[in-house]
């Protein structure tokens, strides 16, 4: 019994951590919402509308970035594309995008992280 505890506790802790491969501070918030944006595209099925949600946001959110790039640099990750991979990117952005001071984009990437964690929720 012991043991089945330890694994259950194993498999529990090696599902919390990080899918991305990269610290929080060497990417820029359009290399996140880019990424987000290209990993909702490709993610797990639509559930009620929220990843085509989510992805409107993100689009809406890049829209808004005034940052004068055009181009970005993709975020790595472990695995395939998945809403899990999408949402930690999306939070990512939020933090950059406070820091920056781009309300609007902000409150779009909000709204994306909501509709992903919406489409994760138990149903």
């Amino acid at each position: 019994m012991r043991a089945l505890l330890v694994m259950v506790v194993l498999l529990v802790s090696g599902c919390a951590h990080t899918a991305l491969k990269t610290d929080a501070t060497s990417f820029s918030s359009r290399d996140y919402l880019s990424t987000a944006l290209e990993t909702l595209s490709a993610a797990d099925p639509d559930i009620a509308g929220y990843r085509v949600r989510a992805q409107v946001e993100t689009k809406a959110a890049l829209a808004q970035l005034v940052d004068g790039a055009t181009s970005h640099r993709v975020v790595p990750s472990d695995g395939p594309p998945r809403l899990e991979v999408a949402l930690e990117l999306l939070e990512r952005s939020e933090g950059a995008l406070a820091a920056l001071g781009e309300p609007v984009a902000l409150e779009h990437t909000r709204r994306a992280a909501e509709s992903v964690r919406l489409a994760l929720a138990p149903k």
